[in-house]
């Protein structure tokens, strides 16, 4: 939920707070809360938007559905407390802080795997030939018996479909 929208729903918190036990209509939530003139339709469709989050949370209660609908607060709080600015600056310098040791331990161990000369951990290692299997050629595989097949080149595909 964008900042917009955070303000927002604190607002009509105040509102449904201020009548605890009463069902309010969009209509009389856009009353309240200022945006029921016509040029205001940007603000209307914000409250509308809003008003489902706050059934999620636990907020709101519904009753009916579409233009009838009407919505009454809960009676419980928010499920999720919102944080105040300096607890939401210290959990981004926290995580800043643990990101940046990931990335700092991930290019040491890089370097280090460089340095010494051994591949990291997440390439690939050489394919090998094992030296106890003795290798042939295509006449020895043929003399054996085996079948070889020819597969043409797309440019031999090319002529024979012209």
């Amino acid at each position: 939920m964008s900042k917009k929208y955070g303000e927002l729903a604190q607002q009509l918190r105040q509102v449904f707070n201020a009548s605890p036990d009463e069902y309010l209509t969009s209509q009389v939530l856009y009353e309240r809360m200022g945006a029921a003139d016509p040029a205001q339709r940007q603000e209307r469709e914000s409250i509308r938007d809003t008003l489902p989050w706050l059934l999620r949370c636990g907020f709101l209660v519904k009753q009916g559905r579409g233009m009838t609908a009407s919505f009454k607060a809960s009676g419980q709080g928010m499920k999720r407390q919102r944080m105040t600015e300096e607890q939401l600056q210290e959990r981004r310098r926290e995580r800043a802080a643990l990101r940046s040791q990931r990335e700092r331990a991930a290019r040491l161990q890089r370097a280090r795997a460089a340095r010494v000369g051994v591949k990291a951990a997440n390439t690939p290692a050489p394919a090998t030939v094992k030296a106890d299997v003795p290798a042939e050629s295509v006449e020895q595989f043929l003399a054996r018996g085996g079948r070889v097949q020819r597969l043409t080149a797309h440019w031999e595909q090319m002529e024979r479909a012209a």
